[in-house]
């Protein structure tokens, strides 16, 4: 349907590609594993952004076998500062699920992989197409906008029927990396570089700027608000598993209230009356999905908090991972630097 088109992004991808450590491997079962932990890292983060993320996670553990024996606690300490953990979460539940179930070789069939958990349909196809060279091409950010502007059309149907009429039967995992790298490089959200693009004659978008295909409208995050009790004792402070922090749920945190629930008002009275509490300011912390704004609450007297809670110095907290979270608001206190 569009040959052509296919045609032209191959010879550019193999002249131009990136120097990316996920597109050098040893040999297919190296090139099924950085696959896939390069496509989990590249979820909602730049390519830039995660290089040394993956660099660093390889060099500690660079085989499917190796992660399906690691802990979460290693998997987490060497994702800190990637952010958006649950895709931490989710690659070692799938490396155990692949030992367990397929004796470590990554599925090769859409229905396998995408019922695997933290990975969607995108990150199915893109696994099919760059690992195994099958004839599929996920549509993420980069794709959808350069088929858009290819083409002048908009709509989840019309983007998917132009896709397949881009597809190849021969190295697909080219034509696939060749349109996320095209929107990277050249076909970019703003200021696209048309002058210089191979495809300027085939892109209606290139010969009218004035065509823009259906906005993204950003949505504001949503603000919740949080009271975090501060509790010190022998240079030592208080740690809890927070349950209701969404995707930092199951990891160590300062204990926090809702401000909207009934112990939360109570703190904010409690702080009025009480020479107990000190007030250490306000902090806002941006999560995945929300945003939190915490008032700091240091208290002299032990709180009551459900067991397990755990009484970490700064030295201990160094040797364990800890979210990005957790370090604002110990930095926030000055409890470590």
């Amino acid at each position: 349907m569009h040959s052509s088109i296919s045609k032209k992004i191959l010879a550019w991808y193999q002249k131009y590609q990136r120097d990316l450590p996920w597109r050098k491997y040893k040999n297919q079962k190296d090139r099924h594993y950085k696959v896939l932990l390069s496509e989990f890292m590249l979820q909602q983060t730049q390519v830039k952004t995660a290089l040394p993320f993956f660099n660093n996670f390889y060099k500690k553990i660079n085989s499917l076998e190796k992660l399906s024996k690691t802990s979460q606690t290693k998997v987490n300490k060497l994702w800190q500062g990637l952010g958006y953990y649950r895709r931490a979460k989710f690659l070692l539940e799938t490396s155990k699920i692949i030992k367990k179930k397929y004796n470590y070789k990554l599925p090769s069939q859409y229905e396998d992989l995408i019922a695997l958990p933290g990975i969607g349909d995108y990150t199915a196809k893109a696994i099919l197409s760059i690992a195994f060279d099958k004839n599929e091409i996920g549509i993420d950010g980069n794709v959808e906008r350069v088929v858009t502007r290819i083409f002048n059309i908009s709509g989840k149907k019309k983007i998917l029927k132009y896709v397949e009429g881009l597809k190849v039967e021969k190295k697909s995992s080219f034509l696939m990396q060749g349109l996320m790298e095209l929107g990277a490089l050249i076909c970019k959200p703003k200021l696209p570089l048309c002058s210089d693009c191979f495809l300027n004659k085939n892109c209606k978008y290139s010969s009218n700027k004035k065509f823009n295909p259906d906005k993204k409208v950003k949505t504001e995050k949503k603000i919740k608000k949080f009271i975090a009790i501060i509790f010190r004792k022998n240079k030592k402070i208080l740690l809890r598993h927070e349950k209701n922090l969404g995707p930092l749920k199951e990891f160590l945190n300062v204990p926090l209230v809702p401000e909207i629930s009934q112990e939360g008002r109570n703190y904010k009275k409690i702080l009025k009356k009480n020479k107990n509490y000190q007030n250490l300011g306000i902090l806002n912390i941006s999560i995945s999905n929300f945003k939190a704004e915490i008032l700091c609450l240091e208290t002299k007297k032990m709180i009551k908090v459900n067991r397990p809670y755990y009484f970490m110095n700064a030295t201990e907290l160094k040797s364990k991972f800890i979210s990005s979270f957790l370090k604002k608001i110990l930095k926030k206190i000055k409890f470590i630097k």
